[in-house]
């Protein structure tokens, strides 16, 4: 009897060992990846003016390009700068409108060719 009881307190002993040796083992891991990701900064714009330099920070707008986001009620063919009768419309957000092929600043999808008739009838 006395050999088994012995037997399993150095297996509980050697078993916490290696729970602990693992632990430490993960953490120390996770610490290693995580130092090597650091987050991307702003770019700076460095420019030199005599004995002066000078930096700034460029900073995205969060907000979307209005320009082309257009009232319910726009008259759509004095969008269309080129006068062929066509226009660029946003599949998901038919007040995008514009005379040229550009993402839309609300969804980012492709805007779509359509005839005015068409963007009137989206607007609807």
């Amino acid at each position: 009897m006395n050999i088994n009881i012995k037997t399993t307190n150095k297996l509980k002993i050697k078993g916490t060992k290696t729970m602990k040796t693992t632990i430490l083992s993960i953490f120390a891991f996770s610490i290693l990846t995580f130092a090597g990701c650091k987050q991307e900064e702003p770019k700076k714009d460095t420019t030199q003016s005599g004995a002066a330099t000078t930096t700034q920070t460029e900073v995205k707008a969060d907000k979307p390009d209005s320009s082309i986001i257009r009232a319910k009620d726009v008259d759509v063919a004095s969008i269309d700068k080129n006068k062929d009768g066509k226009v660029f419309q946003c599949p998901m957000d038919a007040n995008v409108i514009s005379d040229k092929q550009e993402p839309c600043p609300l969804c980012k999808m492709d805007l779509d060719e359509v005839t005015i008739e068409v963007a009137k009838e989206h607007l609807k």
